[in-house]
Order: C-alpha cells, then sequence, then structure tokens
C-alpha cells in the first residue's frame, strides 16, 4: 500500500514538473514502437508482467522518471538519479588517444540498461522485481537514445544551464514569459519541445504509426545490431555535432545568463526534427530487440544489413 500511495503522488509531482528525460510522449513513443516488433512470446511475457498493460503506457514508460528523488525508491534502488545518463565530454579534443569510456561505478545508463535486460531474462525473479526490471528497461533504453542524456559541454548537465529564452516551431511554442514550473533550457527543448513539435498534433496512436511507417527494412537490420555502448556513443556525436551545434555548424552559444537563446523553425528546429525522429525510430526498434531477447527464448535477431557495394573498380576491404 506504501508503494501504490508514494507511486500516486510521483505521478502527480511528475504531471506538475518538466519531465528529466524524453518526456512523457517520447517515452510512451518509444513504448509503442517497440510493441510493434515483439514477438508473439516476448508480447505475451510483457503483457503478463505489466498486467495487461503496454511498454508504452504511461506508468510504465516514465516510472524511473517519477521514482526520482523519491526516499522510499531510494532506499531499494540507491543512486537510481544518476541512471539516466552517462557523461561524455563533447568538448574532448578528438585525436589518436580519444576514448569514450563508462564510468567505474556502473551508475550511468549505459550500463543499467545491460543490468536490466538481464534481471529481466534472469529464471526465478519474483514478479515485483520482473514488473521493475521491464520498466527500468523500457525507460533507460530510450533515454540512451535522447542525445543530450549521452553528453555535455562545460559542466552544463547536458543542456540544463543553457538557457533558452524562446522556442517558436509551426506547431508548438513556448517562451519565458509563459507560466510554467522551469523555464526553458537546451535539454527541455530536446527532452520535451522537439517531441511536441515532431508530433504536430498527431495522436499517441497515430503518431506511433508514422514513426514505425518511416522504418525500412534496411534500417530495422541495421539498428538492431550492436550493444549499448555502440548506442551511447553514436548519441554522443549526434549531441557533439547536431544538438549543440546551430546548423550551418558553428557551436551554440555557451551562456549560463538569461534571455538565452531564441529557437525557431528556421534557425534549429525544423533541421534538428529529422534526427528527434530517428533516434524515436532507433530506440523502438533497439527495445524491441532487448525484451525479445530476455523474454522469447526462440528469438532469432535480425541478420545484419548486407555490406554496401564497393565503387565499381574497386575491391571491398576484406572484414576484420
Amino acid at each position: 500500500m506504501a508503494r501504490t500511495m508514494a507511486w500516486i503522488g510521483t505521478l502527480a509531482w511528475l504531471a506538475a514538473t518538466c519531465a528529466w528525460a524524453w518526456g512523457p510522449e517520447g517515452h510512451t513513443a518509444v513504448g509503442d514502437v517497440a510493441a510493434y516488433y515483439l514477438t508473439t512470446n516476448a508480447q505475451a511475457r510483457v503483457r503478463e508482467i505489466l498486467q495487461g498493460a503496454e511498454p508504452g503506457n504511461f506508468e510504465v514508460s516514465s516510472w524511473p522518471d517519477a521514482i526520482r528523488g523519491n526516499k522510499e525508491y531510494e532506499s531499494v534502488y540507491p543512486e537510481n538519479a544518476k541512471w539516466h545518463f552517462v557523461e561524455f565530454n563533447a568538448t574532448e579534443k578528438y585525436d589518436q588517444i580519444f576514448k569514450l569510456e563508462l564510468p567505474a561505478d556502473g551508475e550511468d545508463v549505459v550500463n543499467q540498461v545491460a543490468r536490466w535486460q538481464k534481471e529481466l531474462a534472469t529464471p526465478g525473479t519474483n514478479s515485483a522485481r520482473k514488473l521493475d526490471a521491464l520498466r527500468f528497461l523500457v525507460h533507460f533504453v530510450a533515454d540512451l537514445h535522447q542525445p543530450l542524456h549521452c553528453a555535455y559541454r562545460y559542466g552544463d548537465m547536458g543542456g540544463n544551464m543553457i538557457p533558452v529564452h524562446s522556442f517558436r516551431g509551426r506547431h508548438f511554442s513556448i517562451d519565458a514569459d509563459a507560466t510554467q514550473e522551469r523555464l526553458p533550457d537546451l535539454h527541455s527543448v530536446w527532452d520535451e519541445y522537439m517531441v511536441y513539435e515532431l508530433m504536430a498534433g498527431r495522436d499517441r496512436a497515430q503518431f506511433a504509426a508514422d514513426l514505425v511507417a518511416g522504418i525500412s527494412p534496411g534500417q530495422l537490420r541495421k539498428w538492431s545490431q550492436g550493444q549499448p555502448l555502440n548506442w551511447a556513443i553514436d548519441s554522443y556525436w549526434r549531441a557533439r555535432k547536431e544538438a549543440y551545434r546551430w546548423p550551418d555548424g558553428t557551436s551554440l552559444p555557451f551562456k549560463w545568463s538569461r534571455p538565452g537563446m531564441d529557437l525557431t523553425s528556421e534557425n534549429y528546429i525544423d533541421a534538428r526534427l529529422p534526427l528527434v525522429q530517428e533516434q524515436l525510430e532507433k530506440a523502438g526498434v533497439r527495445l524491441a530487440r532487448m525484451l525479445n531477447a530476455a523474454l522469447d527464448p526462440e528469438y532469432v535477431p535480425p541478420p545484419p544489413p548486407d555490406p554496401a557495394p564497393a565503387p565499381i573498380g574497386e575491391t571491398p576491404a576484406p572484414s576484420p
């Protein structure tokens, strides 16, 4: 009963404040895309664990955000607030010794994705623990694909310290004069505002259906490869080369003082929407792969894509 009441309270808190990862719509979309690619066996197990709910259900996909800062859950899952991101420095010089390495303590989103998939796949785990493992996995795979959860500049906490004065898209707009709990910043732009703009007024079902329709068979095979660290490194480079840059390639300003940037469809938003869509689609495909592998013993992952043909007159390089 205590856990239920705590959950109700944290749901109210989450609804009243800005989310700390992809917003609820982003997490829901990733779960809904993943549901489309689940095998029959995995789908049945997911519904059993979730008592009939789907991975995109708000109480499933956003639960790890809701428990952040909750004392009861901190005692059960210490350091869980650190599990939503990994700190890769986007200003580090790219040279021969450049290497992205995970924190030694394992308290990061990459290690937690692997941890909770393993927990989900372990026979004999009690039902409450299975439920938590599934909710963590659904959420963290999505977090891994939000570029600013895998990069930072000059201690800006993944853009949380970079103020945004206004966001004016074709379908969604907000500015610092609006009444809200938290003023806009670059991180919240990527967590929520870019997703709202991408949705363009579509409801949950249509948005997910359109995301799935945009995934080609070749992309499905390509995106189903790799491991969480590979995906986090890709997100890092997307942040470094795109989220932290204007479309002309110059860096976004680094100022912690307001008023901050004015982001418009013309100067930033439209150029970055394809990345937002691709990251949501990738996350859904990869979440499905991880759920299928954990819950369906008969699952066979998609084969890797065929290598690109060599230009005429050239011989393909041998495989390593």
